[in-house]
């Protein structure tokens, strides 16, 4: 059993034996000391744990309380003569779809119940004490600082810093909660800016058991913990932001989506998934056996975590919005509660689409309404992936390629108008795909091979068909950022590389509540490369003399060896390709190869661009980066939000703020008003999910895309946990 999901006991001594015996997880950080009581998460009795600068005393709490609940009667009457537009107005499904602005229900609001609980006022009161005499100790810094909004400096006199102001604390348990929040906003919305914004990413990471153990001859209760090993495989959370600029609001609700997932954890004292790619880099804490006694009834819409994209809209499903994983599950959620209502897989849309995985980073041809991803079939020789397409004219989709490749972990492609690029890294199954197959994680049954080439498979959109393969260094992607095609039969593609897996193994769970123990110390950095695949029409024929070659076993082991093909050169000096001469004998030397040049200086994560610049040359990319202090700190992650230009390729603009960690910075474009309105690539605004955490606390970003100037925050009033998943949004008619 790994130190991620170890249980360990209290000693007792004679005196104690008779009580109730508690179990004392790994050494923590202070940061985990403090979200101890944040652990037992969709208990109702749990209160949620948040560090203040100040002691509110219970009189003037009470003055608080009241002022907001007559603020928000104040706004409930000012609504009344336009009541579609208030944030809790009931409204139908009919009403929602024809882009009425709000869709919360009226009771979910919890500023407008004016019957408290006199119970729930006490407990209340009880936790300021206790948050208070933990400030106390904490020793709080006090500091000035200068607020940048809409180029006016505001200053904040004496706010209190915890004195931990580490990432560490964006990886604990979130508490969850049904209510709704009206957010305080600071700064100005842009007029257009009207719609739903949806993040997803991690709210729990560790789940408490009691289990029975013997102590002296006596069965007695041991509390433990299971902990889920890698930042990907924590249980999801939903936030759900509905923004409008025409009356400077925020309206925020969240969700944790896998609750049922949760009571079968503290049942069974862990996870053993009953398919592959349910978990990224985690202990089970269960058996080889279990993993094969499990039910075999479908699972319920809550049961199967699916946190690694959210979509406000698959075209061909009925529904408004969609969970991903890396399994081949599609979840789909109530846009207005955000809870789970159904589960499927690709293959109960089309029996063709089969596959015991997928990718969550399916693509959306805006030209022809097509949404196309893939599932990776494993054969008992072989391995298929097969790309389809679904859109609201064909629901049942079309089955466009079957591509015999190796078996590889795939969380990314990209497509052009005429072409679907697929990349295989070296990143391949382990023995022969046993492990992939007894359920066990991605990182477990997938390992990087230096000795291998990255493939590049050109699928023609028309035909069905591989049409040419290519071959560059060895590297592993996580993320696409787009593809193009030029005016000369090739095809540019620009993607985020780092040299090996070592980056995927860096952010495990211990890593990050634990900087220091960072195997290698800093994150690897990471290279925005821009790859030439030329003369795809002319590499027809050599792909077609050649691609009985390309191995389709499912074992590295098993590939051949030959001399085949004419030897490629890069085609151009400028281009790169560093193992030329060692490929010479190899059975892909007479691929020709994809050559690229290096775009930013590293390093970059979750690149964006303008989406209307999808499938076409595109020249500004954003994306999360280190500043200058954290660029040399060990254990530091992404602290940064730059807009870089891909021609000249620098770094155009960079937003930062001490102590703060942003999540994905979503691109929405500014809408067109009309014919004559061009609307520039850099046009529109980001918006992220940031952690303070000197304050212990998160808030909504709303950056201008094109100088990252800050146009607005909305304090979010409690510490949401960082995500490296993919948001989405909706924009609706002002």
């Amino acid at each position: 059993m790994s130190d991620l999901n170890k249980v360990s006991l209290i000693d007792t001594s004679e005196e104690e034996q008779a009580n109730l015996v508690q179990a004392i997880p790994s050494p923590k950080t202070p940061v985990q000391k403090q979200h101890d009581n944040l652990l037992d998460d969709n208990d109702d009795d749990v209160q949620p744990h948040t560090t203040t600068s100040a002691t509110i005393a219970p009189e003037k709490k009470q003055q608080q309380d009241e002022a907001i609940i007559m603020t928000a009667a104040a706004e409930e009457e000012d609504w009344e003569s336009d009541k579609k537009e208030h944030p809790l107005a009931s409204l139908s499904l009919e009403e929602y779809e024809n882009n009425d602005p709000w869709a919360a229900q009226p009771e979910d609001n919890a500023l407008l119940q004016t019957n408290v609980d006199e119970e729930e006022e006490e407990e209340e009161e009880e936790e300021d004490d206790k948050t208070a005499e933990a400030t106390l100790v904490q020793q709080p810094i006090a500091t000035t600082s200068v607020f940048d909004v809409g180029n006016q400096q505001e200053p904040v006199v004496e706010e209190q810093l915890d004195e931990d102001t580490s990432a560490t604390k964006g990886f604990q348990n979130f508490h969850d909660s049904d209510k709704i929040d009206d957010l305080n906003v600071t700064g100005q919305l842009p007029e257009w800016l009207v719609g739903e914004h949806f993040t997803i990413g991690p709210s729990t990471f560790d789940i408490k058991y009691t289990r029975k153990i013997e102590i002296d001859g006596e069965l007695q209760n041991a509390s433990a913990f299971y902990t889920f090993g890698h930042w990907f495989d924590a249980l999801p959370l939903v936030n759900r932001f509905d923004l409008n600029g025409s009356r400077n609001s925020v309206t925020y609700r969240h969700r944790s989506t896998s609750r049922r997932l949760v009571e079968k954890i503290r049942e069974h004292h862990g996870y053993a998934p009953q398919h592959p790619n349910a978990l990224y880099m985690s202990n089970t804490n269960q058996t080889v056996l279990s993993k094969f006694l499990g039910s075999s009834k479908a699972s319920k819409p809550d049961a199967e975590p699916c946190a690694a994209r959210i979509l406000a809209n698959i075209p061909g499903l009925e529904g408004r919005l969609f969970a991903q994983n890396y399994a081949n599950h599609v979840q789909e959620l109530d846009p207005f509660d955000l809870k789970p209502t159904r589960l499927l897989q690709w293959n109960e849309i089309n029996p063709k689409f089969k596959g015991t995985s997928s990718c969550p980073n399916g693509k959306y041809d805006s030209r022809t309404g097509e949404y196309i991803n893939f599932s990776m079939e494993v054969g008992y020789q072989s391995v298929k992936y097969n790309f389809f397409s679904i859109s609201d004219k064909n629901p049942k989709g079309s089955l466009l390629a079957s591509v015999t490749a190796p078996m590889a972990y795939v969380n990314n492609f990209s497509i052009t108008p005429k072409y679907i690029i697929f990349v295989i890294c070296p990143i391949l199954a382990n023995a022969g795909g046993v492990k992939y197959n007894w359920n066990e994680s991605i990182m477990d049954s997938f390992s990087f091979r230096p000795s291998e080439p990255t493939l590049f498979y050109v699928i023609s959109r028309e035909k069905g068909d591989v049409v040419a393969t290519y071959r560059s260094d060895p590297c592993f992607v996580f993320n696409h950022i787009n593809a193009f095609e030029d005016d000369r039969d090739g095809v540019y593609l620009d993607m985020i590389c780092y040299p090996d897996d070592t980056i995927a193994r860096q952010l495990t769970t211990e890593y990050l509540r634990n900087p220091s123990t960072m195997q290698p110390s800093r994150l690897v950095a990471s290279e925005v490369r821009r790859y030439l695949l030329a003369n795809i029409e002319e590499e027809k024929i050599t792909y077609m003399a050649n691609n009985s070659l390309i191995p389709s076993k499912t074992s590295v082991t098993t590939r051949i060896f030959g001399l085949f093909g004419k030897k490629q050169t890069p085609a151009s000096s400028d281009l790169e390709y560093n193992n030329q001469d060692q490929d010479m004998n190899k059975w892909y030397s007479w691929m020709p190869i994809a050559t690229y040049d290096k775009r930013v200086q590293p390093s970059i994560e979750l690149p964006q661009i303008n989406p209307k610049f999808s499938m076409h040359k595109h020249t500004i990319m954003y994306g999360l980066g280190f500043s200058a202090a954290s660029s040399l700190k060990d254990g530091a992650i992404w602290d940064s939000i730059v807009k870089t230009n891909m021609d000249t390729k620098q770094i155009e603009a960079s937003w930062h703020q001490d102590f703060c960690y942003p999540s994905e910075a979503v691109f929405v474009p500014r809408p067109s008003i009309g014919p004559e309105d061009e609307v520039g690539e850099d046009e529109g605004v980001l918006i992220s999910v940031v952690m303070n955490s000197a304050k212990s606390t998160s808030f909504l970003l709303i950056l201008d895309a094109g100088s990252l100037n800050v146009l607005a925050t909305a304090d979010l009033e409690r510490l949401v946990p960082l995500s490296f998943a993919h948001g989405s949004y909706r924009l609706r008619e002002n």
